[in-house]
């Protein structure tokens, strides 16, 4: 009995699924392994967010957009993360982002503007372009800022 005892602690030890996998399809399994859980959330909260932000465009529920609120806060939250498995792709894959397209801060933005929560909206836009996003239009955040200022601004004069 010693000896299989012995035995079964040494198996129990080796928790490398991929020891012997090579280097860099071992480093690709680990990245895959961290980061799954991550890309799943940010997946699913896409899904939320586009559905939510069409389904406040056509409906103007306020049950939408506060549920829209709710899923660009949980995306926005993982931000950080999604931006370390981004340089870790890049270092061992190689692949290259070369967008910062946010989507939660444009739907955000959007959603904000066709509310008229301007200010909202306004505080949205400076948030990304502090931390370097985009909104995938062609004049960005900085346009979309602009605009909004100005619509701020007639109501106000108005």
């Amino acid at each position: 009995m010693g000896f299989l005892s012995n035995l079964f602690k040494v198996n129990k030890k080796d928790t490398d699924p991929y020891k012997y996998y090579p280097k860099d399809l071992k480093e690709h399994c680990e990245y895959n392994d961290k980061y799954q859980s991550l890309f799943n959330s940010i997946c699913f909260y896409t899904e939320q967010i586009n559905s939510l932000y069409s389904d406040f465009i056509n409906t103007k529920s306020e049950k939408s957009f506060n549920e829209l609120l709710l899923y660009c806060q949980k995306y926005i939250e993982l931000l950080p993360q999604l931006e370390e498995a981004h340089k870790e792709d890049t270092r061992i894959n190689g692949n290259v982002y070369p967008s910062k397209y946010c989507l939660p801060y444009h739907k955000l933005a959007m959603a904000y503007e066709k509310a008229e929560c301007y200010n909202s909206a306004i505080n949205v836009c400076q948030e990304a372009i502090n931390l370097g996003y985009e909104d995938g239009t062609k004049g960005g955040f900085s346009a979309r800022l602009k605009r909004l200022k100005e619509k701020q601004n007639k109501i106000m004069h108005t």
